[in-house]
């Protein structure tokens, strides 16, 4: 580990950095003006990707642009994402309007969301990837739902991109996230980490699994780690959360105290799973870990917060 203290700082994707107006929404007039004024904001995407200003070599910065350069088609189902001073700021889509050629050039480089918080998040925090994760998030639920889950009849978008009404049966649809529990297993001194299968060869994490319908967070925590691991969990504590935009999930962080230590996989969810003590995991993030172990290598994830603040809880 660096000097740098993770688990302090809000998550990737944390910390939104616009004033939201929601009080705007619904104010179809006022969004109209916003959307052919010069002075409006526009965040671009293709195909989930946003355009980034790569001209400063150190850092990529989102490549806003304004009405003038939007196409009409994608101008239609722009989503207000708020207002950055006096500036409204829309988030558009370009896919199914230009190529991604088009709509690049030797300073502007549409570029996986993934890379470019990495890069943004290297040395210390940002709310940018925020902004851009709440867009892609919404432009991705306007893609995946454009016709009615109650009737079959095309959608149509609705308050500034926050809904989508059926012409035909009425009902509304809302943009959803999925509840996510992402739990650090532990048991005197030693934690739990998994791989699942198809990740690199190598790298290890806390264990993760979608809250389903009916369920608490400590519940779905318990009925996660048994089915993967076969491992009892007693008390559950929650620890801080993080939006997680691929495609919409609330990633939802917690500590979990084992009451057994048998491990028994399910091949098909966990490919391995380990118990390794505090002074093993301190080193493997000092080190960056080895060929055989690394621990969340990726410091945009939860996972590692959640890693590092267990580590050094006894430091």
């Amino acid at each position: 580990m660096s000097d740098r203290v993770l688990y302090l700082e809000p998550c990737a994707f944390a910390g939104f950095p616009l004033d939201p107006a929601d009080h705007l929404r619904t104010d179809e007039t006022w969004i109209a003006e916003r959307l052919a004024d010069d002075n409006s904001l526009f965040v671009v995407f293709h195909n989930q990707k946003p355009l980034m200003d790569v001209s400063d070599k150190k850092l990529p910065m989102p490549g806003f642009l304004d009405c003038s350069q939007i196409p009409e088609e994608a101008l239609a189902t722009a989503v207000f994402m708020g207002l950055l001073d006096k500036h409204a700021v829309f988030a558009v889509e370009l896919g199914n309007c230009i190529s991604e050629e088009e709509a690049t050039g030797d300073t502007a480089k549409f570029i996986d969301l993934r890379n470019v918080a990495i890069q943004l998040l290297h040395e210390e925090f940002s709310p940018l990837p925020a902004l851009l994760g709440k867009a892609k998030s919404l432009l991705d639920w306007h893609t995946r739902h454009g016709f009615c889950a109650v009737c079959g009849v095309a959608t149509e978008i609705g308050n500034a991109g926050y809904l989508r009404q059926c012409p035909s049966c009425k009902a509304q649809h809302f943009p959803r996230t999925d509840p996510v529990v992402i739990m650090l297993v532990y048991k005197d001194d030693k934690m739990l980490v998994g791989r699942s299968p198809g990740w690199p060869a190598g790298n290890y994490s806390a264990l993760a699994g979608f809250v389903e319908p009916g369920e608490t967070l400590e519940e779905a925590c318990r009925r996660e780690v048994k089915e993967e691991t076969g491992i009892e969990i007693g008390k559950v504590d929650y620890i801080k959360s993080q939006p997680w935009p691929f495609p919409s999930s609330l990633m939802i962080g917690l500590f979990a105290e084992a009451k057994t230590e048998e491990i028994i996989l399910d091949k098909k969810e966990v490919e391995e799973a380990r118990w390794i003590n505090r002074a093993q995991a301190k080193m493997l993030l000092l080190t960056g870990g080895t060929d055989d172990m690394r621990l969340a290598p990726y410091s945009i994830a939860i996972a590692r917060h959640l890693i590092e603040q267990w580590v050094a809880q006894r430091d």
